[in-house]
């Protein structure tokens, strides 16, 4: 503790890493959710125009869940 501050003002900093840890989370969560749906949904697009079912369904999956890795490495960099 510094001189001249009281505990509740360190406490007060304490929630408030607590309530942006669990907004970070949450922010995670969702660009993963997201970059899964949509890389599914480009490929499940592709899929279609193509006639080639499960093919760019699968790689869809796997470049959407690496493009939501990309985007939560630059959200906590």
């Amino acid at each position: 503790m510094t001189p001249g501050s009281s505990g509740d003002e360190r406490g007060n900093g304490r929630g408030d890493d607590k309530q942006q840890s669990s907004s970070s989370a949450e922010s995670v969560a969702f660009l993963l959710l997201a970059g899964v749906a949509v890389g599914l949904g480009v490929g499940a697009g592709l899929d279609w125009l193509f006639g080639a079912f499960p093919l760019f369904a699968v790689i869809g999956v796997f470049a959407g869940f690496g493009l939501a890795l990309y985007a939560i490495y630059l959200e906590t960099k």
